[in-house]
């Protein structure tokens, strides 16, 4: 399934010009809102005590999100050692800063991939699998707090997507008898029912995903205490989750607007506008831009890769838009 170099360089730019026009959108509308010298003074005058412990949990993350990458390789039955699973992170992060959605998290399983092993199928199950279970736990992450705070609008929101990602998840092994796609599909859903077998590997999959995406609540939540110390740090684990998940949505860089605008939307009763945009803005630098470019070298370590990652690129966007 690949395409020609002519083909990718044909769709690549259109993507990302139209994405730089969604940032474009996005920043003008949220300094429609704010003002810029406001904004400016927020950033300037965050609390260091709250920022340090923040930028120490950020640093680390990858080590979390290397060992639950791991779990998912053994649910589908691949061995692979932790340091592999690592190196494969670091660059994910550093190719997150190119592809939209974080799509770096499924192009990196490339660098997973050694004598044409594992196959791709059996990977693609995996990313699948571990997408999946992340939308799942952030839901869920989002829901029992919002219920337990009282916060109706996310209350609603994470209902909704963990009801429609657990109807998904179900529906994962049967793709195969689907019309069309179906046939294309099979091995990827035999992979998928095998894992499904699993169940104590799944389950161990699951809460490594609640764990990693509390670990990313918890970075918000002392971004936003380092803007304003009356919000508690339990309001994050309600407000974080959902807007994580508008940052997913394919429309401007690095989910700048969408994950903004939905934080500052959820936290309206409890904090002003400027105070959740600028955490949210903070958690894009740390997230995104900080950890994207300590990953560089990882990238260039593994250069050799990098030709098959260049290479496979269309087949993880199908995996993207899948």
């Amino acid at each position: 399934l690949k395409a020609s170099p002519k083909k990718s360089r044909k769709r690549f730019p259109g993507g990302i010009l139209l994405r730089l026009g969604g940032l474009a959108i996005a920043l003008f509308c949220i300094f429609s809102f704010i003002d810029f010298a406001t904004f400016s003074k927020k950033i300037l005058d965050a609390e260091i005590a709250f920022l340090l412990p923040a930028f120490v949990i950020a640093a680390l993350s990858p080590l979390f999100t290397s060992a639950r990458l791991k779990l998912f390789l053994f649910a589908t039955g691949i061995h692979i050692a932790f340091s592999r699973c690592l190196m494969a992170s670091w660059c994910g992060l550093s190719l997150n800063l190119l592809i939209p959605a974080r799509g770096g998290d499924l192009v990196k399983l490339a660098c997973l991939r050694k004598d044409g092993n594992p196959p791709w199928d059996v990977l693609a199950g995996a990313a699948l699998l571990e997408r999946g279970f992340d939308v799942l736990a952030l839901s869920l992450i989002g829901l029992f707090a919002s219920l337990a705070l009282g916060l109706p609008d996310a209350a609603t929101v994470t209902c909704i997507l963990a009801v429609l990602t657990c109807g998904g998840l179900l529906l994962l092994p049967t793709v195969r008898h689907l019309p069309v796609i179906g046939r294309k599909a099979e091995n990827f859903s035999e992979v998928l029912k095998h894992a499904a077998k699993r169940k104590r590997r799944l389950f161990a999959c699951f809460l490594a995903c609640c764990f990693c995406w509390s670990v990313n609540s918890v970075i918000m939540g002392l971004l936003i205490k380092s803007f304003d110390r009356d919000v508690s740090l339990s309001y994050a684990f309600a407000t974080t989750p959902p807007s994580i998940i508008a940052g997913i949505i394919p429309v401007s860089l690095w989910g700048v607007g969408t994950r903004d605008g939905a934080l500052a939307y959820l936290l309206q009763d409890l904090t002003s506008l400027e105070n959740a945009i600028a955490a949210g803005f903070l958690y894009t630098a740390l997230v995104y831009w900080l950890l994207g470019l300590i990953g560089l070298p990882a990238l260039f370590f593994a250069k050799r890769k990098t030709k098959d990652i260049t290479k496979e690129l269309p087949e993880s966007n199908a995996l993207e838009s899948s």
